[in-house]
């Protein structure tokens, strides 16, 4: 019998479990996902969210389709949806069988689990979130190697990367984005602490929940040391620092928050604060090319939030300070904005009626100007 997807549903819809226009409309949704450029989500999935099909048969139905196209099975985990796919392997969402929870595996493809060099950067990635436990970092739970299938189970976070919403809505509101700088540097202070540098700090890497929780995640790049040129120079050419740009033999934790300087500009901005026609020009950038400035893409941005992301983004590493004490500055700047939002005032309030303003020593003050906010 034939298990792929599409089989699977016409027996849904010919057992009168489904109706077709049940199928249409989770095919519409999930084409909808696709030009939204979010992530790739099987019919099933849509189906069984929407209420359409019982977990049970969701399981049952996926474990039959992963069976017929040789997906892989790993003892003691039960694969339920393909979250997503990069250079190393494919993500899932998972069941953890003994504890009936709901994690996320990354597997490793088969191609690269036969080249001992990506099986230790694999392992690297495992090592280094073994050794943190923190709010805002995507904790590791178990590694394995299941019938030649090399895997890493982590914590199961729903919800979007950063990169996600950018590619949907472009340019996010400041006081968000300093809430998630603020996040991402008591991460990166947590890891910094356990002697590791994670080296690849991006939109991608940046997940936000949906209780506003942001976590950073993928620690494949993380080195305790550096060994050689190749491994201090990777990273993505976006929001790469210049010292890990140049391959420098000493590259430190202050590298993070360049990266993360790079990510908050575009996150205000809708773009990376470098670009260029490929890599190499970026790259070129980041080494040479005078520190952009939020303001001049949004004048609306407080000149402390500026200041802030243009420090990280210095080429001197010794400037851009340490992660601890960019929390602590976040923190200053927030309630800076929060107090200036709070003395705004009510629409109208500097509005004095006609009859008032009649009166004997009355005069109408002129509204306060109110600043322009995006509201993503």
């Amino acid at each position: 019998m034939d298990a792929s997807e599409d089989a699977l549903i016409a027996e849904l819809v010919e057992a009168g479990q489904l109706t077709a226009e049940q199928v249409e409309e989770v095919r519409e949704i999930q084409g909808r996902l696709s030009s939204m450029g979010l992530k790739a989500r099987t019919l099933l999935s849509l189906l069984q969210e929407r209420g359409a099909i019982d977990q049970d048969t969701y399981d049952d139905l996926e474990r039959r389709r992963r069976r017929a196209s040789g997906g892989e099975q790993i003892a003691g985990y039960r694969l339920l949806d393909r979250l997503g796919e990069g250079a190393m392997g494919a993500v899932y969402k998972a069941r953890q069988l003994s504890l009936d929870r709901e994690v996320a595996i990354k597997v490793l493809s088969p191609d690269l689990a036969q080249d001992d060099e990506h099986v230790q950067r694999f392992l690297t990635e495992a090592r280094a979130v073994a050794r943190l436990n923190h709010t805002n970092i995507i904790s590791g739970i178990d590694v394995g190697d299941s019938g030649g299938v090399r895997y890493l189970v982590m914590e199961y976070a729903d919800g979007l990367t950063v990169a996600d919403l950018l590619e949907r809505g472009g340019a996010m509101d400041e006081e968000r984005v300093l809430h998630v700088a603020q996040q991402m540097a008591r991460a990166l202070d947590h890891a910094h602490k356990a002697n590791l540098i994670h080296r690849d700090v991006k939109p991608a890497n940046i997940l936000l929940t949906k209780d506003g929780v942001a976590k950073l995640s993928d620690f494949g790049l993380a080195r305790l040391e550096l060994d050689d040129a190749d491994a201090r120079r990777m990273g993505t050419p976006d929001y790469i620092s210049p010292e890990q740009a140049r391959g420098d033999a000493k590259v430190d934790e202050r590298t993070d928050l360049y990266s993360l300087g790079a990510t908050l500009f575009h996150m205000l901005t809708g773009r990376p604060p470098y670009v260029g026609p490929d890599a190499s020009s970026v790259l070129a950038q980041h080494l040479t090319a005078a520190v952009p400035s939020v303001l001049e893409e949004d004048p609306t941005i407080d000149p402390r939030t500026d200041a802030l992301v243009s420090r990280l983004l210095s080429k001197d590493p010794a400037a851009r300070g340490r992660a601890k004490e960019l929390a602590e500055e976040i923190e200053e700047v927030l309630k800076a904005l929060q107090a200036a939002r709070l003395s705004e005032p009510m629409p109208g309030a500097g509005v004095v009626s006609r009859a008032a303003a009649s009166k004997p020593g009355a005069s109408a003050a002129a509204p306060a100007p109110v600043r322009r906010r995006r509201r993503r």
